[in-house]
């Protein structure tokens, strides 16, 4: 057979897969309902997080780092508050089968409404500590500004997380990635005016804003002044078991930057936070696009332990197969993605950048198993994954970050995570029947795939080709490769 019929009937094959699966689509069975979930969810966040990268690469060059590593700052600790009283109001719209009821949603939106001027009353008290802290009066301002982002997300609709519950995630798309883009645009707008870090918190608490408004335009809701005792009782209840989580989680992805905040100067808080943003990127994105459609998923087969296990596998492979390639890449090619998304200077971050691409592979899998968890209604469990997480990050990464900076910082991180995943993977076993074993080999089609990826870094460097854009592109290309092979095996193995 020659080269040329062979390439002609990969295509064909390939071709063959798309059309089964756009056929499958027009299913009303889980998996074409999640099949179409995950298009719109992917198309919209691709979207959405395309506009907000491009936003990064321009203010790279518009200010500088030390604007954005204040920013950084701002951005955590919003998150951090923000997560520090979160009750899980969305998680349990979804997973409860009486969540859509408007008795439910009512208590649930009035929760979270309290919850979010108690919180945002609290943060601007503490402003002036922060910013004491941090020996930046500059600070207080930006801090009590970005809060008001805390107030407004708490007065969305609830009716937004139901979109989720009921997979009608295309307007759930246009709701949150609708304001994110917005959002972006006005960023960038205010930082070629104002050209400092004030543009990007006013861009923050506008996009914040919009998401509000848009909520009730797109799902509204009238909130009730009664509360149904048995739905705040079971919202409590879940509430109960959530407790912590959020905030647990959040430190765990925003310590680095509150910890080397104080460890570094500015200038390389806001060179490491863009590559952080940069190895985030694929989280984020599985994240938004499949972690809520798993959730829904799981949700419905909660009383179903095979079902959740086969599951849990099957979802491990899709992801490692297109997950450990993707991280291959980007470790491999570290520096080239830095110069070309941000410029000449925050190539210094390369290797901190390459150890992080390893957590991608660790988060993307450890929220698969956190749904299953929040899906069978033990949060709990998850929680326990979270505070060994944190405690083991906010107690090793002050010495390391003063020891290694941002480096000894990022190795903190991704030990911690292979830790937690670790402990979620052995728990797993006894609440959905899942084997260590089993979970394990449905990574290996992914590790196979990474090595053309690995070996062509390795050969371009023996060769020493210097020119990055050549490096890049080559390795683009054998990632793809990989991609379109994994598909392949992917129907295969199915």
């Amino acid at each position: 057979m020659t080269q040329t019929s062979t390439y002609i009937l990969s295509l064909g094959s390939i071709r063959k897969i798309i059309l089964e699966k756009i056929g499958k689509l027009k299913g009303t069975d889980i998996k074409a309902r999640s099949a179409r979930a995950v298009m719109a969810l992917g198309i919209g966040t691709f979207a959405g997080r395309s506009m907000r990268f491009i936003r990064s690469m321009i203010l790279a060059r518009i200010l500088a780092p030390n604007q954005i590593g204040i920013m950084a700052i701002v951005m955590s600790f919003s998150i951090a508050f923000e997560a520090l009283t979160e009750v899980g109001v969305k998680q349990s719209i979804i997973q409860n089968k009486q969540g859509a009821n408007i008795r439910y949603l009512n208590v649930a939106w009035w929760m979270q409404v309290t919850r979010a001027l108690c919180l945002f009353g609290i943060a601007v008290l503490l402003a002036p500590w922060i910013s004491s802290f941090y020996d930046n009066p500059e600070l207080i301002q930006l801090l009590r500004v970005a809060f008001i982002a805390i107030a407004l997300r708490g007065f969305v609709s609830p009716r937004a997380h139901v979109l989720e519950k009921e997979y009608k995630f295309g307007r759930a798309v246009f709701l949150i990635q609708g304001s994110a883009i917005l959002g972006a645009i006005i960023s960038i707008g205010l930082a070629l005016v104002m050209r400092n870090v004030w543009a990007l918190v006013i861009g923050f608490v506008i996009e914040m804003a919009i998401l509000c408004i848009l909520s009730f335009i797109i799902v509204p809701f009238m909130p009730r002044f009664e509360i149904d005792k048995s739905s705040l009782a079971e919202l409590m209840k879940f509430a109960r078991g959530m407790f912590g989580l959020p905030i647990l989680t959040a430190l765990s992805f925003q310590a680095p930057i509150l910890i080397l905040g104080k460890v570094i100067s500015k200038d390389q808080l806001g060179l490491y936070s863009y590559a952080a943003l940069l190895s985030y990127i694929p989280v984020d994105l599985y994240i938004r696009t499949i972690a809520p459609v798993v959730l829904s998923a799981f949700s419905e087969k909660q009383d179903d332990k095979n079902a959740l296990c086969r599951g849990v596998l099957r979802t491990t492979r899709w992801t490692a197969c297109f997950v450990i390639p993707l991280a291959a890449f980007m470790a491999c090619c570290a520096s080239e993605l830095l110069l070309f998304a941000y410029g000449p200077k925050y190539v210094a971050m390369a290797i901190p950048l390459a150890v992080l691409c390893l957590q991608i592979v660790v988060r993307n899998q450890a929220v698969s198993l956190a749904s299953v968890y929040l899906a069978v209604g033990q949060p709990h469990l998850q929680r326990r994954f979270a505070i060994i997480r944190a405690v083991a990050i906010i107690g090793l990464m002050y010495p390391a970050a003063v020891r290694f900076g941002p480096l000894g910082a990022t190795i903190v991180i991704v030990a911690s995570n292979f830790t937690a995943l670790f402990m979620q993977v052995s728990k797993a076993r006894k609440v959905i029947d899942l084997e260590p074993s089993r979970y394990l080999r449905s990574y290996i089609p992914g590790l196979l795939l990474a090595l053309p990826i690995i070996m062509t870094a390795g050969l371009l460097w023996v060769f020493r080709v210097d020119s990055p854009l050549f490096v890049l592109a080559i390795s683009a290309l054998v990632f793809i490769a990989t991609f379109v092979a994994g598909v392949l095996i992917m129907d295969r193995l199915k």
